[in-house]
């Protein structure tokens, strides 16, 4: 879903500027918002009596926004009062944050939130009852932990919607692991099986620069998360729940994460930590780029989303790729998990059209509207009937990820940590620090834990 090049050390770091978003009074609603400086204008709605509604997304790029489009367009052709207007907006986080505090926020929203963070802040609209009385949306039709990745605290806030559905693969390319003696029909079930492999298709060139990869522990969805809407794909991997909820408190002290930042540093080690800065200065990471290390064949295995069969089938049509499930350290070896993440729809406590907006949102769920996404993008639903009738031949490894929503031994939904941005940022700094030496896993864990809570503290005072 994504591709990025960076270089050096560099390429494990991101800016902390965007951790955390300070929250400012909201007045009362005012006129409809314009566009924000610098962002596409929105599509305008046909021209009818009822009413218009705005509608927000973060999704970008010209596939992410001809998706959006369409949606909009379909709902508007079946609609004889309200009527949908979009627009696509950087920065959403901070934009409808700024919005809501204005005055003049979007109907509703949907798509690249922090969500948990808006819903601890109280400034989106509660939707348990409008759910529960849907003649539109069905509760038993949707994917539970996709709908309990959408609860703050036991209250409803999304929408389960829009790209929302399992999340992890290990993927590996079938000729670089035969050219290695290795066997692609049996896929490593553990790390210790996957650093074997690692190190049998790692290959260098005379000067010691790396010519093939066999894994990237912090590529695509490896190094992604925690969310919403991502989530963490290491904890589930060791067992570990990072967040609880509940008592509001983290777990990055637990021996299990020690070994997390272990693992993924023995992978980086053998590898060699600046000649992989080098090789990312050289390859992109994700799989929708064809000049990204996987899709070019120059990286041997991955850990990535349902987009990718749909992606690599356009950047990498020659090769062959074949999915299986995540590994896991040895005490779990073949316990089959899985986890749900994605996108919900929201509509801010001072929406100015709520209720036309959740029929907007009602719609937005529709098997219809999730042919219309995957057609464009290969994007996953969260409807359990949409998925079970999907032609799966559509994409080679499609297969994989839609029936691991009724094999896998675990499915956890995205946690709903309010400063998840911030804890992002804070686990790729950490996995930074162990990589280079800077800090044993042990102390990156417990310094983790404690940037962690004082943060949550600092934001979130009440909680």
């Amino acid at each position: 879903m994504n591709s990025k090049q960076v270089s050096r050390r560099d390429f494990l770091r991101v800016s902390a500027g965007s951790a955390g978003i300070l929250f400012l009074a909201a007045c009362a609603p005012t006129e409809a918002p314009a566009a924000p400086e610098g962002q596409e204008q929105a599509a305008e709605a046909p021209s009818a009596e009822g009413t218009t509604i705005q509608w927000w997304h973060g999704w970008g790029g010209m596939t992410g926004v001809a998706a959006m489009q369409a949606v909009a367009d379909a709902f508007n052709e079946q609609s004889e009062d309200v009527f949908v207007e979009r627009l696509q907006v950087e920065n959403i986080n901070e934009k409808y944050l700024t919005a809501i505090a204005g005055g003049a926020p979007p109907d509703c929203e949907i798509g690249n939130l922090r969500y948990s963070s808006f819903w601890a802040r109280g400034v989106l609209t509660q939707l348990d009852d409008w759910m529960a009385s849907s003649e539109v949306i069905d509760m038993e039709d949707i994917l539970p932990s996709a709908i309990e990745g959408a609860k703050w605290q036991g209250k409803t806030y999304g929408v389960p919607c829009i790209e929302s559905s399992v999340r992890f693969a290990f993927s590996y390319n079938k000729r670089l692991i035969e050219e290695a003696g290795l066997d692609p029909a049996n896929p490593p079930l553990t790390w210790d099986e996957v650093y074997d492999w690692h190190v049998a298709t790692t290959k260098f060139d005379d000067a010691g620069n790396i010519e093939i990869l066999g894994f990237d522990p912090m590529d695509a969805m490896g190094g992604s998360g925690p969310g919403p809407p991502d989530p963490f794909f290491w904890p589930p991997s060791f067992g570990l729940d990072w967040w609880d909820g509940d008592t509001r408190t983290f777990h990055f002290d637990d021996e299990r994460f020690v070994a997390i930042l272990e693992t993924i540093n023995k992978f980086y080690e053998y590898a060699g930590v600046e000649k992989m800065a080098g090789y990312r200065s050289s390859y992109g990471t994700w799989t929708q780029s064809p000049t990204s290390s996987f899709p070019a064949q120059v990286q041997a295995m991955i850990i990535n989303g349902p987009w990718q069969p749909g992606e690599l089938s356009r950047s990498s049509p020659d090769a062959e790729f074949i999915y299986a499930w995540g590994p896991t350290p040895g005490g779990r070896s073949g316990t089959k998990f899985q986890s749900t993440g994605g996108h919900y729809g929201s509509i801010p406590n001072n929406a100015a059209h709520p209720e036309e907006a959740f029929k907007f949102l009602e719609f937005a769920t529709l098997n219809e509207v999730q042919d219309i996404v995957f057609d464009q993008t290969g994007w996953l639903g969260p409807r359990i009937s949409w998925n079970e009738a999907l032609d799966v031949s559509t994409y080679s490894g499609l297969d994989f990820y839609i029936d691991s929503i009724n094999t896998a031994d675990e499915m956890r939904p995205s946690a709903g940590c309010p400063t998840s941005g911030f804890v992002r940022n804070q686990w790729l700094t950490t996995v930074d620090a162990v990589n280079f030496g800077d800090k044993t896993a042990e102390e990156a864990a417990l310094d983790m834990q404690a940037a962690c809570e004082a943060e949550l503290r600092d934001q979130f005072p009440d909680l």
